[in-house]
């Protein structure tokens, strides 16, 4: 993990007579474009490991865990700010509130008023731009009392961005090609030729994966919905099961469910062998935060085939 980045100006606050005075903020500008949120004592960018991408080309792409959450919620000189900085806490009403902690007494009616504690929560003010302290006489946010799930209810990743880090979690590869004739033999022009997908999780599915952010839980859901076999002679099959690998007592037999006849030979191909693609479609069904979708992925992999002609000697 790398962090770099450093507050030129940060916020200058006071606590007197009870109440908090902030003073005006300003965001700084790194050499590298990256603005910090209004009163953070620092800011931090945080790169993360994206994984290993597989010989197929990765796992899929999916939305990193910054500093910021997953939105915006305020923008100030056409800067959006995050709904949550972990320094300064969650944004609401024209302030970011942090947790008080420990909690003030249930008895203490100056800041709970005629609220309990299991109603919500009191939070403190750590920085409003928009309620610079001017001056004696100046309304100024202090301690406050806030609902249970007002504070915070705008922050972090939407539930189709924890969707996507849930894939970018997964395994999810080409076809672990399974092909008859398989490669070092040659096939007939007009012979069946099998094609199928070695079943794994990491090739066909299913596979599970659940990411949580704060109270809400998204679970995704991926498999391989239908494999595309570019079979080199400018023809293509389109497979909707993983296909039933070949044996030797079905000799002639063609396919049931993914299968290809070739009518002319494979000669001045690369190789002498026309070059067999896969490309895998992985659907993802999420649910979670009382919402659902569906993403796609594709994946491919390749093998060769050499086709002949049947040789009649007189």
């Amino acid at each position: 993990m790398l962090t770099a980045g450093r507050y030129v100006r940060g916020a200058l606050a006071a606590l007197a007579a009870g109440a908090l005075m902030m003073a005006g903020t300003q965001a700084a500008v790194a050499d590298t474009g990256v603005k910090c949120p209004p009163g953070a004592p620092k800011c931090d960018i945080t790169a993360e490991d994206p994984g290993d991408p597989g010989d197929d080309g990765g796992s899929g792409g999916g939305t990193g865990g910054g500093s910021g959450g997953g939105s915006a919620c305020h923008r100030e000189n056409g800067q959006e700010i995050p709904c949550y900085v972990p320094s300064l806490g969650y944004w609401n009403t024209s302030c970011y509130w942090k947790l008080l902690e420990p909690q003030p007494p249930a008895d203490d009616y100056m800041t709970w008023g005629d609220h309990k504690p299991d109603e919500g929560d009191i939070y403190r003010p750590t920085s409003c731009p928009d309620f610079p302290y001017k001056g004696a006489g100046t309304f100024v946010p202090r301690d406050t009392f806030f609902p249970n799930g007002e504070i915070g209810k705008d922050a972090g990743p939407t539930p189709a961005e924890l969707a996507e880090r849930a894939v970018a979690q997964m395994t999810l590869k080409g076809a672990d090609i399974g092909i008859a004739p398989e490669p070092g033999r040659t096939g007939l022009v007009g012979l069946p030729v099998w094609m199928w997908n070695k079943q794994h999780p990491n090739t066909t599915g299913p596979q599970v994966k659940s990411v949580t952010a704060g109270a809400v839980t998204v679970t995704a859901t991926a498999k391989v919905s239908k494999v595309v076999w570019n079979m080199g002679d400018g023809s293509s099959v389109t497979c909707n099961k993983p296909g039933e690998p070949y044996q030797a007592s079905y000799g002639k037999r063609e396919s049931p469910d993914c299968g290809h006849v070739y009518r002319h030979t494979s000669r001045g191909k690369s190789g002498n062998k026309f070059k067999v693609t896969a490309t895998s479609t992985w659907t993802i069904h999420w649910e979670g935060g009382g919402e659902s979708g569906d993403l796609t992925e594709t994946r491919e992999s390749a093998t060769t085939v050499g086709i002949g002609e049947l040789q009649v000697v007189g």
